[in-house]
């Protein structure tokens, strides 16, 4: 789910990020508690949208009802604001674009700075974040400036984000650094992380699924290798532990069970070891402890700290865990269990 401006400046404030005064209005008014010159932004989802007409300074206090009476009317890509931001206007020295995100590619969060905001973030360097230990793997910057990247980390990885990122962010002549605007992108499943689709089926083998498309190709897989699944469930974007967690638990309570499925694809944003840990605390609540084959086939990010956990966990509490990575086909997987599971 992406963030309205003033909603991602609501999570900065909360995370210590400090942004300009503001108002939010749902109507035009003909006045305001803020000094003048002010910005007033149209609060819609679109981007550009100071290109777009969305963004104007107003310079005097007449200047402000038909000003917001113009913004509440202009359409940006067919959406008409129901909000209205307006801000005080911020006399800066610098301006500086920085953001979180995940790197397809490279498969880990990545942090991106440019001392270029506001157009200029194709210049933008980019560095993983498992590089940044103490020195952000950019000495130049100044500790304020790190102060607020860490700030930013900490809304990216508590919050779950998929994006985190200001631009531009204003530096002061006196050192202080201001978001001047913001763009939040929450995973849909933490939002609502209650809102799993799950369907029980009359089979005796469990599914924990991650991907949408990939579960229900994977629930075939299982069916076309001889297995009678016992649940449909999927858990994919990137969900906390405590979710799985509770995910595991239901699908596991289930009686009659002869194996127990949890597969993947290469995830991109899913942290590996933050699932399967919630998979663990899952099954060490189920009564009684399962004994049957449990059949993992995940890769992605942390997978390789995942693994080693997982192989440690059957050593020393006894589940029968048969680990596989991306070496091993999904739908291969789905053969591997059905032989575990009835013995064939």
């Amino acid at each position: 789910m992406k963030l309205f401006e003033y909603q991602g400046k609501d999570l900065f404030k909360k995370y210590g990020i400090q942004v300009p005064h503001s108002v939010l209005l749902d109507k035009p008014m003909e006045g305001i508690s803020l000094g003048f010159p002010v910005v007033a932004k149209s609060q819609v989802l679109s981007g550009d949208r100071k290109k777009k007409g969305g963004i104007r300074i107003i310079e005097t206090k007449e200047q402000l009802p038909g000003e917001l009476n113009t913004l509440f009317k202009t359409e940006i890509d067919g959406a008409l604001p129901g909000h209205v931001l307006v801000e005080e206007r911020i006399e800066y020295l610098k301006e500086w674009y920085v953001s979180f995100t995940y790197d397809t590619d490279k498969r880990c969060p990545v942090i991106a700075v440019s001392g270029k905001g506001g157009m200029g973030v194709d210049s933008a360097t980019i560095v993983e974040l498992q590089w940044l230990q103490g020195h952000w793997g950019l000495p130049s910057l100044d500790a304020p400036f790190r102060e607020v990247a860490q700030k930013l980390l900490n809304l990216f990885e508590q919050e779950h984000a998929l994006l985190a990122e200001i631009n531009p962010l204003f530096e002061l002549d006196n050192g202080v650094f201001i978001a001047g605007d913001a763009k939040v992108i929450l995973d849909d499943n933490v939002v609502d992380p209650l809102f799993r689709p799950f369907l029980d089926l009359p089979g005796d083998i469990a599914i924990l699924a991650s991907g949408g498309g990939a579960s229900l190709i994977n629930l075939d897989a299982l069916i076309l290798a001889g297995g009678k699944p016992a649940n449909y469930v999927e858990y994919s974007g990137n969900p906390p532990a405590s979710i799985v967690e509770e995910l595991t638990v239901k699908v596991l309570s289930k009686p009659g069970l002869r194996g127990c499925w949890t597969v993947g694809g290469t995830a991109n944003f899913t942290d590996i070891f933050e699932t399967l840990s919630g998979f663990v605390r899952g099954l060490r609540r189920v009564t009684p402890k399962p004994t049957y084959p449990i059949v993992i086939r995940r890769d992605g990010p942390r997978q390789k700290e995942a693994f080693e956990m997982l192989e440690r966990i059957a050593k020393e509490e006894g589940y029968d865990f048969h680990i596989f990575g991306p070496e091993t086909p999904m739908a291969e997987s789905a053969k591997i269990v059905v032989q575990l599971a009835y013995k064939s």
